[in-house]
């Protein structure tokens, strides 16, 4: 696997007419199905497939937080800026902008901490991640450590008190 300061370009779509709401644009489900695929591709792209599924495990995502930046319509082709903000054994930090046609501002964008899990007799358990995925997550990681942080990450809905 290459690994580059640049961001992933892995996943992409044309928006079908199931994702749009009552408003004419795309409803805020299909945003996080968008980005939940998104981040499937990454994994594909870090070494995760069926083999590695059956063998040593899964991924769990347990936060998200997503900014709903541009109205999509159907129709749209939109596409997926992928990095990896950091990984180590156990943890994968992603974040993602989704954009449409094209234009160089996100319509919308995805940070999501994703845990590695096994799955035993008494249910999924927090394990290590085993190569190739954690070796390429961890080079994924220190190269897109290079590009500065958006202002956006590490920060959580604000508070209206």
């Amino acid at each position: 696997m290459a690994v580059s300061p640049e961001p992933l370009q892995v996943w992409s779509t044309v928006v079908p007419p199931e994702w749009i709401d009552y408003n004419g644009h795309l409803t805020e489900g299909y945003y996080g199905v968008a980005f939940g695929q998104a981040s499937d591709e990454v994994l594909v792209h870090l070494g995760f497939g069926s083999e590695y599924l059956a063998e040593h495990g899964s991924f769990y995502t347990v936060e998200s937080r997503i900014r709903y930046l541009q109205e999509v319509k159907e129709g749209a082709a939109v596409r997926a800026d992928s990095w990896v903000l950091g990984a180590d054994t156990k943890r994968i930090h992603l974040h993602h902008e989704l954009f449409t046609g094209d234009r160089t501002d996100p319509v919308a964008t995805q940070e999501s901490m994703m845990l590695h899990v096994t799955r035993g007799p008494n249910g999924p358990k927090v394990a290590p991640m085993v190569e190739p995925v954690l070796g390429n997550a961890l080079a994924q990681a220190s190269d897109h450590a290079a590009v500065p942080l958006p202002d956006h990450v590490g920060r959580g809905v604000r508070t209206l008190r």
